[in-house]
């Protein structure tokens, strides 16, 4: 399976492990049922981040077309659940993998990993943004080695709980679901 969850001790964990046309609608499934959870780790596996480009380029427009229309859909309801999300990033991500963990909250990335920006129609071209480079821009909070991430992830869904999460968005709703935090905890925005 592609997608599953996990919950232990409040804290929901979705796994994203292998590359699917059915992850959006499995997301968007499983969404309900995490919205009692006091945090929920979103975590993207190493397969999916690696595969995403290959698939990205054998899909037809059409088929990217569908594909982003319904990973829009899924990007919006992650963004507005009411609890704190974390992504926990176990590789580079690009594509859907990217998408999905821009809307987080917090962003834990795999020091060996990395954002890929893919763009073009004819010639695609892909430049990879370094996880140290993540860190210092803003598109993620914190940086660990790749074993540490789910760890790290459970440790930050843990500590920030639903009330951080509102008052940020309340008072900086930019900083928050943009990644412009840059700061690695889970005091409140101001």
């Amino acid at each position: 399976m592609a997608v599953s969850l996990d919950v232990t001790g409040g804290i929901a964990v979705i796994r994203v492990d292998e590359p699917s046309d059915t992850v959006p609608h499995d997301l968007r499934t499983l969404l309900p049922a995490v919205v009692d959870a006091r945090a929920v780790v979103l975590l993207v596996g190493r397969g999916l981040c690696v595969t995403d480009i290959k698939r990205l380029v054998r899909s037809s427009a059409a088929q990217r077309e569908a594909l982003s229309a319904s990973l829009r859909g899924v990007r919006d309801a992650l963004a507005n659940l009411p609890v704190p999300v974390v992504a926990a990033i176990g590789g580079s991500v690009c594509g859907e993998a990217a998408e999905l963990v821009s809307v987080c909250d917090l962003r834990v990335l795999a020091s060996d990993g990395g954002f890929v920006r893919v763009t073009g129609g004819q010639v695609v071209v892909a430049r990879r943004v370094t996880a140290d480079e993540a860190l210092r821009t803003g598109l993620v909070d914190r940086v660990v080695p790749s074993s540490a991430v789910l760890r790290v992830a459970v440790e930050l869904a843990d500590e920030c709980g639903s009330a951080w999460i509102r008052q940020a968005r309340q008072t900086r709703p930019d900083r928050v679901r943009a990644g412009a935090s840059g700061s690695p905890g889970c005091t409140p925005p101001g």
